[in-house]
């Protein structure tokens, strides 16, 4: 059983042109669940909703929004005002490994819009519109090494802490109007953004995990009605042996590692 098609006919997944955002796109429509495809792209939202249509005959529809600004959620929620939506996936994000005093004001203002504001008047106005239809379930995408703190991605870290908070909160507050919130806690999965922000994948602890797998995991979780999920079952033991501190010291290195391999890539370019 795909697992998502009770929630209703339509799901709106955000960051869908790639990664987890695609797979979870891939998950709904094999289901029967009609999908709404917003990223910034357009043309890789375009091929994916042809060929999304092809595969599974669901209907789809593109909607090409920059939720780094005000209003791309606003926007998002108004062109898909005539649907019944039924699932949310927030899973829009970015960021860059680099020290916190190293970077560009306004750029962390545009990234906390993303990481953070989006996710909020998302899960605000989904979760209004949910708790009229009677019932559907949200998937909120945070990170695993946000609850500990993430040196050199510090701003990303916090933002993807407030998102994992209000998950976990929301999940107990709309429970009672027959609403499903899960928090995605991926820390290892394999998408574009491990080669994007810089990782050597051979320092890696353990190797990625396929992003269609971390959402069949995710959509197992939802359906089980858990809080969270983390995504892969040697992470999960990882997490659970290794000190909070250490952790983090750890992160600290590979994105510290990440930001000089993106500082020597400009450098190649130049």
């Amino acid at each position: 059983m795909n697992g998502l098609s009770p929630y209703g006919p339509w799901a709106v997944i955000t960051g869908a042109s790639s990664g987890i955002g695609a797979a979870f796109a891939e998950q709904c429509a094999a289901g029967g669940v009609n999908v709404v495809l917003a990223a910034r792209s357009t043309d890789r939202l375009a091929g994916l909703g042809r060929r999304l249509t092809d595969s599974h005959g669901v209907e789809h529809r593109l909607v090409t929004v920059d939720l780094t600004g005000a209003g791309g959620a606003a926007d998002l929620l108004a062109d898909t005002a005539d649907l019944d939506v039924g699932l949310l996936v927030s899973n829009a994000g970015h960021g860059n490994p680099g020290r916190f005093l190293d970077q560009e004001l306004t750029d962390l203002h545009r990234r906390l819009t993303l990481n953070t504001v989006s996710h909020l008047e998302l899960a605000y106005g989904f979760g209004h519109r949910f708790v009229a239809r009677g019932g559907g379930a949200m998937v909120l995408v945070a990170a695993l090494g946000a609850a500990h703190g993430m040196p050199n991605m510090a701003h990303e870290g916090a933002s993807k802490a407030y998102v994992h908070s209000l998950g976990v909160a929301l999940h107990h507050e709309l429970r009672g109007a027959g609403i499903k919130v899960t928090v995605m806690l991926p820390g290892n999965v394999d998408t574009p953004a491990i080669d994007r922000l810089g990782v050597d994948r051979a320092s890696l602890p353990i190797r990625p995990l396929p992003a269609a797998t971390a959402v069949r995991q995710t959509v197992r979780a939802l359906r089980a009605g858990r809080s969270t999920v983390v995504p892969d079952r040697r992470l999960r033991a990882l997490v659970r042996l290794t000190p909070g501190r250490v952790s983090v010291a750890m992160n600290g290195r590979m994105l510290g590692q990440a930001a000089a391999n993106l500082a020597r890539r400009k450098e190649t370019v130049r």
